[in-house]
């Protein structure tokens, strides 16, 4: 860990710009206002909104760490996920998931790029993580075809949420192994993601219910904050 020390020590020697800080307090109150609007089922509204939350969480995280692209590409790709899922139809909705599995792809990249530098992962965890996603994407096949009724759907669906798993499992080993304080921020933001894509694909796909926006949008924007914070804070703090 020498190696990601002395990096984190030259960037903490710098002070955090303060357009980064009025970007964050953009986010923040465009959430809330995101959320209120969201609880209120104010649908027009809500969907213009929605993806300008994202936006101001990657222009935070560009302006923060100018030279981390893979945090700001994951809230930026995740602003266009937003902006596919406003019209929920399969193959939208695919490229929507499409959207945020690349984010997803981004933040897991970028902590193992922590780890990386002093302490990598061995090749066994590797084949493990593989054989894992295959597994799940193989065994629940059956219990996603019912739902979705859509063959591709099903397999990409599965396919995006272990990924997701995968970045909540790495985030959760990189703070047991000491990579910085603020790691369990990202295990917290991969919890609350997932259980924000569950809330989605049960009202999608299942049965719809009132102010199931409200519930999606307040999980999801968890995830994403406690995930570019983690990845953030630990590189500037």
């Amino acid at each position: 860990m020498k190696e990601y020390d002395r990096i984190s020590e030259e960037i903490n020697e710098m002070p955090i710009p303060v357009i980064s800080i009025v970007f964050f307090g953009v986010f923040l109150i465009i959430s809330f206002v995101e959320i209120v609007v969201a609880f209120n089922e104010k649908e027009k509204l809500r969907k213009t909104i929605k993806p300008f939350c994202l936006l101001f969480l990657g222009l935070t995280a560009l302006t923060l760490l100018p030279d981390h692209p893979l945090i700001y590409i994951g809230a930026f790709v995740g602003m266009i996920g937003d902006m596919f899922l406003i019209w929920k139809k399969p193959r939208i909705f695919m490229m929507g998931t499409a959207a945020f599995l690349a984010g997803h792809i981004c933040y897991i990249s970028e902590i193992l790029f922590i780890m990386m530098k002093d302490d990598p992962m061995p090749w066994w965890f590797y084949v493990s993580a593989a054989f894992a996603i295959l597994l799940i994407v193989i065994a629940a096949y059956p219990f996603s075809k019912k739902i979705t009724k859509h063959r591709s759907l099903a397999l990409f669906g599965n396919f995006y949420l272990s990924t997701l798993l995968l970045l909540t499992t790495i985030s959760l080993i990189a703070s047991v192994r000491g990579f910085g304080d603020y790691m369990v921020l990202g295990v917290v933001g991969g919890i609350a993601f997932l259980a924000s894509d569950l809330i989605l694909t049960s009202s999608t796909f299942i049965r719809d219910f009132r102010r199931r926006d409200y519930y999606i949008m307040l999980f999801y924007l968890i995830g994403q904050v406690g995930i570019v914070l983690g990845l953030a804070l630990t590189y500037v703090l």
